[in-house]
């Protein structure tokens, strides 16, 4: 009996040291994306009821396949230029944009929003994004979680990184990083 249990527990011992070495050797995704930063709980569960109920109040525009509200420049997702401009952000955006910039992820205040609505199984292509949205690209996930695939642009065909964007966490990518 007792040489059972010390097999088992020289077992687990083995599989604890290999799971520590496995675990040492893996890297996060801001190792494996060069300028990625995740901010997990970056907003807290009232502010994402209070951005979906205002956000919820705006009108969306229906002519792609998701729905969208764009907030600052109008980015004509055709030609893929910016179009016109449409003004500041709306005023319940401030906390947001004001903590992306105190937490050091943006250099200064955005001034141009795009929000997606994506139903369940709904995504969009692999794409880079263009020029016009200059060198930091952010994300909040608001409503529910999903999968986020980076490559690498020089080998589009390279390994690919998953990373799990979870509801209330901010996603940013930037050359400043």
């Amino acid at each position: 009996y007792k040489r059972q249990v010390s097999t088992q527990s020289t077992g687990t011992k083995i599989l604890f040291l290999r799971l520590r070495n496995l675990i040492k050797t893996m890297k996060s995704p801001e190792q494996q994306v060069p300028g990625l930063k995740i901010v997990k709980d970056f907003i807290t569960k009232e502010e994402e009821e209070f951005l979906i109920k205002e956000i919820e109040k705006q009108k969306w525009e229906t002519d792609l396949k998701r729905n969208v509200q764009q907030y600052g420049y109008k980015f004509d997702h055709k030609s893929q230029k910016i179009k016109a401009v449409l003004g500041p952000l709306p005023s319940f955006f401030g906390g947001v944009t004001h903590r992306l910039v105190t937490q050091g992820l943006f250099p200064y205040v955005p001034d141009q929003m795009i929000i997606n609505q994506y139903t369940p199984g709904q995504g969009i292509h692999p794409h880079i994004d263009k020029p016009c949205f200059e060198d930091v690209i952010g994300s909040v996930g608001l409503g529910s979680s999903c999968i986020m695939e980076f490559r690498n642009r020089d080998n589009p065909k390279g390994e690919q990184v998953d990373i799990f964007f979870e509801r209330r966490t901010a996603v940013v990518i930037s050359a400043y990083f």
